[in-house]
């Protein structure tokens, strides 16, 4: 499946309201469901990766759960950067999900719980999405 393609027809279908959540969702959902699970196919991720993005008032710890986080399910984090720009927080990190225990869908709820915990903003997307949505 070329997920670009994907995207593209996701948007296209959407049109206006063609929101990078929206998508992300849809894109999601469709690989959820091709995965192959009932086949003993492993749910296991070869060579992707997922960016990862933190936002919102500078407070104690983000970058330190989000990081608990990502390695609690097993991903290797790649890079990282961060930031505090007249007291906000702002981070960026690369990651590697080959070896994830889970799924992304579990990774971003497990970060969206957190984010709501801290009060900051957390969004993960796949790399190709994020790509496929960003580009010139």
């Amino acid at each position: 499946m070329d997920l670009r393609s994907l995207i593209e027809q996701y948007a296209r279908i959407l049109g206006p309201a063609a929101t990078a959540e929206r998508i992300e969702a849809l894109v999601a959902a469709t690989l959820d469901a091709t995965k192959g699970e009932h086949q003993g196919v492993p749910t296991t991720n070869n060579g992707e990766r997922v960016l990862i993005t933190a936002y919102g008032r500078d407070r104690h710890g983000v970058l330190a759960a989000v990081t608990a986080i990502v390695s609690g399910m097993d991903c290797n984090i790649l890079d990282v950067s961060q930031k505090i720009l007249q007291g906000y927080f702002t981070m960026i990190m690369l990651a590697d999900i080959q070896h994830m225990r889970g799924s992304l869908a579990e990774l971003q709820q497990r970060l969206d719980d957190k984010s709501r915990e801290l009060g900051v903003r957390i969004l993960a997307q796949h790399e190709d999405l994020f790509n496929a949505m960003h580009r010139p």
